[in-house]
């Protein structure tokens, strides 16, 4: 940590600190509310000093003042009240309530707005209940605790991050992730923002709400709001945990009897149904380990439990004048595979100074600096499922078999452990600062400019001795990668409410200028002459490949308009329009609008139901609007040129650009999508049961592909707008509080949605037969889910004496799959296949309760997703062990032999793969599972008074515990082969085994 940081970080802690003032007399008094009852936990400051204290439980304080100090009292919810000393030694206040303070307030785009007077669809998420699931994943955190929020694993290796789609996939090609805000600053993602830091979270979910954002909304909206301290109040807490992990497979490979049956049986099969001997089948050393029976479990080998630990401390403090919240998260986690880690700081630092009754300034600072240690853990984690049991780990001089088993198509699957590196060193910084200005009541002006960025660097070195270094001949290889992002943004943001007897009004104008650059380049090289220098012998590298060099730029011209109405707090209306220009596309059509308009009623507060002893709150919402989408690459709406070397007389003589593959098109525009939402907000028995009901229908048109086109036009691809998709859904979110007598407390909720996700246009009929075209190659199917599998059917297995010759598959053989005829012609083709959606759920939920009795808490959670399907490479693919060939290992299946004719997978064939087993892929992953699990004891405030603190709690918690699902693979949560940016950053398949958690933490605030 160097000099600058240290000084910030001492900067941050010695804020607040004033001298106190002379002629002190001790002041003596009690704060009582308006009955008269001694209030507890109000904060007395005097006025422009740190000096101040709390109220005891009989609403008695103590402080010293000078003689004309002022007294400042405030408590949340109530009006902050001001009394003169002037030379009084005992004074008594009574607090006022504040109706407005007491509404629980909701952020919106842009400002705030009473719960009650919400009417687009905006989620909620209390920040204490994130924070009961321990992870560095903020998006973990979401998971289950929002309807219409659908969270998905995307990598679970140290410092990874969930996928966050917000009422279904919207896009083909643009993107779906949503776009996060921290007190108003895109970040880049959500695991930016230390949790701990966290005071609000809002998610919202429909165009009228999101509207207001525009081109950057269309997949939702999350806003973050951080913690910043309060006036008359000095704060430190501390809150740490220490945890380890585990991991658990929800699928068996073959043991080693297992496989060597396995084995045989194939080579039966291979050899016209005869089985043949053992020392024909296995390799010598796998007759060894036969004999032995010191078979390997390559799993266990492998992967290790780990642990992980997080300590956070945050400082606040505020007069009058100056508040200042600081915080610095310190997070270090282990991965249960080896080799891999994250170490990780997070520096926060969130100042306000009223300058005068009118002008307040105010900063907000974001600094995240991480290492993590990222070997490639794709092949490895491959092998330990693949690796024949009947193996040895070592030779025998104790250096690692490179073929356990003699065959050269199975790699020892620890050989890598210490012969691939790949360290990743990341800087993000967040820097944002406002100025508000005040006039008059009810106008507000803010300048608000920040500044983000984003700095990585990876070093990636495999050694000679490593599988790749042996499959290329014995020569290390690597390459040294790095990443520069900045965003400026600058908003001029006018706010004014005026209120008129009963009617309300609420204007507000957004000017904004975003303009984003990035650069990348990464330098590789192979045919390492030796291991001594690593990744820095490059420049001695046998073939270094052409340097890949890449900067981008793009800019957003931005204007908002809002208006709000409504006519006392019963009748509402809101309209915003939001025009936007962005760079990345055609000439013709950079500008778009995105307009949005909505009503509301809050029917409770009308006279029939105003005594009702069962409603205590209904509101009837509906809401329609458009946000766009810009997700994707600068440029692409040009032709971009291509480097050509041109070649005279066998020597290159000079370099050249000819044009690329890509046709411009002027035209290409905004993807568009547009919502209708109509909600029912309700709770009864005064709010004991309360919750929300919303139906929504999205239709996302122009949608941004690239598109194939002929090769006479001498391009391949023109990036286009076509078709449209459909996400039409229905959420519901009910809580309530079951129990609450003899300081017991229970309380329960639940959250379901239904998302139905698909495709209603594409290219339109270009065949000219009525009918609009598929697009098969992208698995694009006009009625269907954005992502499914377009294969044949498995119907079954033939078997012995069955008339396989008149069927449609007259060439099978018995333990072969059997397919669906699907249009009963008696011949099996295309016509055949099966569109299948893959990762696309027909509903999920959750359910969640929070028990506290005195000072015990208990929480947990369930979530489940229903109705899924996912494809499965484990299941047919042979380098992944799933073709039943019996060279490598695999999820273990019940297949057919003659003796066993109930076998529902084809007939083991040490030859070939059997036909069609990709039919096999697709799996069910519906799965249930105990998300969190939190028990906790909170000291009695006798006692934390006496050690002078305000709070301590200790808690343990676990985190993924159980799961039950039939998918066979480490998590349901996503296939093996999902298609993501793997540990290097360079892409491609990864599955890091999703970890169970059980942690220790504890909570202190002095």
């Amino acid at each position: 940590m160097n000099l600058k940081l240290l000084i910030l970080i001492a900067s941050v802690f010695l804020l607040g600190v004033e001298v106190m003032a002379q002629n002190k007399i001790t002041v003596a008094g009690k704060v009582t509310d308006e009955q008269g009852q001694g209030f507890p936990g109000a904060n007395i400051l005097v006025q422009g000093t740190s000096t101040g204290t709390t109220s005891d439980a009989t609403g008695n304080f103590v402080v010293e003042a000078a003689e004309d100090a002022n007294l400042v009292i405030s408590f949340i919810g109530y009006k902050t009240q001001t009394v003169a000393v002037a030379g009084r030694s005992s004074i008594d206040i009574s607090l006022i309530a504040d109706a407005e303070t007491l509404a629980e307030v909701v952020v919106v785009g842009y400002g705030t707005q009473k719960k009650s007077d919400v009417i687009s669809s905006v989620a909620q998420v209390n920040p204490e209940t994130m924070l009961k699931v321990p992870s560095s994943d903020v998006g973990e955190m979401l998971r289950g605790r929002a309807p219409g929020v659908f969270v998905t694993l995307s990598n679970a290796a140290p410092g990874g991050s969930s996928n966050i789609v917000i009422r279904g996939t919207r896009s083909l090609t643009g993107g779906s992730n949503p776009l996060v805000l921290a007190d108003g600053v895109p970040v880049n993602s959500i695991n930016d923002i230390n949790p701990n830091d966290i005071a609000s979270l809002e998610i919202l979910k429909d165009a009228a709400a999101a509207a207001i954002y525009g081109s950057r909304a269309s997949n939702g909206v999350i806003l973050i709001t951080t913690k910043r301290a309060k006036v008359g109040k000095t704060d430190v807490s501390y809150n740490g945990y220490y945890g380890v992990q585990t991991v658990k497979r929800y699928f068996d490979t073959y043991n080693g009897d297992e496989f060597a049956n396995l084995k045989r049986e194939a080579a039966r099969t291979a050899n016209g149904g005869v089985y043949l001997p053992d020392a024909s089948v296995f390799t010598p050393i796998e007759q060894e380990v036969l004999q032995s029976r010191q078979f390997v479990d390559w799993s266990k080998e492998l992967l290790r439990p780990s642990q992980y630990q997080s300590h956070n401390i945050s400082f606040s403090t505020g007069t009058e004048k100056t508040t200042v919240y600081s915080s610095i998260n310190y997070m270090n986690q282990q991965g249960i595979y080896p080799g891999t880690d994250l170490n990780r700081v997070t520096l926060r630092l969130n100042a306000d100074q009223k300058i005068s009754e009118w002008l307040k300034v105010g900063l907000n600072t974001n600094f995240q600096i991480s290492g993590r240690n990222e070997p490639g853990t794709q092949q490895p984690l491959i092998s330990s499922i693949t690796a024949s049991p009947l193996g040895k780990i070592y030779n025998d001089d104790g250096t690692y078999r490179l073929h356990p088993t003699g065959v050269t198509e199975s790699f020892n699957p620890l050989l890598d452990l210490k012969e691939v590196t790949n360290k990743r060193k990341e800087n993000i910084s967040y820097i944002n600062l406002f100025i508000d200005v005040t006039p008059w009541k009810g106008f507000k002006y803010r300048l608000n400019a920040s500044r983000k960025s984003g700095v990585r660097n990876n070093e990636s070195y495999s050694t000679s001795k490593s599988q790749a270094g042996v499959t290329s001949g014995g020569f290390g290889s690597g390459y040294i990668e790095f990443r520069d992002s900045t965003e400026y943004q600058l908003e001029n943001i006018v706010d004014y409410k005026k209120s008129i007897d009963r009617h309300n009004l609420g204007f507000t104008f957004v000017q904004s200028v975003i303009e984003t650059t990035g650069l990348y380049n990464q330098t590789a090289g192979g045919l390492f002459p030796n291991d001594l220098l690593g990744i820095y012998g490059l420049p001695s590298a046998g073939t270094i490949a052409p340097p890949k060099l890449r900067t981008d730029k793009r800019d957003l011209v931005s204007f908002v308009g809002r208006v709000q109405y409504d006519y006392s707090g019963k009748y509402y209306v809101n309209a915003s329009f939001r025009t936007d220009g962005a760079s990345v596309f055609g000439k013709n059509n950079k500008w778009a609008n995105f307009p949005s308009v909505g009503i509301g009623w809050n029917v409770h507060t009308e006279s029939f139901l105003q005594n009702n002893s069962i409603v205590s709150n209904l509101k009837l919402r509906a809401t329609y609007g458009s946000v766009g989408n810009q997700g994707i690459a600068p440029y692409q709406s040009q032709s971009v040129a291509t480097a050509r070397d041109y070649v005279i007389n066998g020597t290159t003589r000079i370099s050249g650009y000819t044009p690329g593959s890509i046709l411009p098109n002027p035209n290409l525009k905004w993807e568009t999508s547009t919502t209708f939402n109509a909600g029912v907000d309700f709770g009864l028995w005064k709010n004991r049961v309360s919750g929300t009901v919303e139906f929504y229908d999205t239709r996302t048109h122009d949608l941004l592909v690239r598109a194939t086109i002929p090769s006479s036009t001498g391009y391949q691809y023109q990036y286009q707008n076509v078709g449209e998709i459909q996400n039409k859904g229905i959420e519901v979110a009910l809580n309530t509080v079951a129990y609450e007598k003899n300081d017991l407390v229970i309380n329960v909720g639940v959250m379901f949605t239904k998302n139905i996700n698909k495709i209603l246009h594409l290219y339109g009929d270009k065949n000219g037969d009525g009918i609009e075209d598929n697009d098969i190659a992208n698995n694009w199917f006009i009625g269907s889910p954005t992502t499914v599998q377009y294969r044949y059917k498995a119907i079954g297995i033939f078997q012995q004496g069955e008339n396989i010759v008149s069927s449609p598959q007259p060439l099978a053989q018995p333990g072969d799959i059997k397919l669906l005829d699907k249009d009963k012609s008696g011949v099996i083709d295309d016509k055949d296949r099966v569109i299948t959606p893959n990762g696309v759920p027909n509903w999920y939920g959750s359910i969640y309760s929070d028990i506290k009795y005195k000072g015990i808490d208990f929480s947990f959670n369930v979530v489940t997703v229903q109705g899924i399907t996912r494809d499965n490479p484990y299941l047919y693919e042979y380098v992944k062990g799933g073709s039943l060939r019996a060279v490598l290992n695999g999820v273990k299946q019940n297949y057919w032999t003659p003796e066993n004719p109930t076998g529902n997978w084809p007939r083991p064939n040490a030859s070939n793969d059997p036909a069609n087993i990709t039919t096999l892929g697709m799996q069910d992953a519906s799965y249930i599972r105990l998300q969190n699990l939190t028990l906790g004891y909170t000291l009695k405030e006798a006692l934390t008074s006496k050690l002078h603190l305000t709070k301590f709690r200790i808690y343990v918690s676990a985190q993924n515990p159980l799961t039950i699902t039939k998918f066979q693979a480490y998590t349901p949560d996503r296939s093996p082969q999902t298609q993501a940016q793997d540990q290097s950053g360079t892409g491609g398949a990864n599955q890091y085994p999703e970890a169970i958690s059980f942690i220790g933490g504890i909570q202190v605030k002095f």
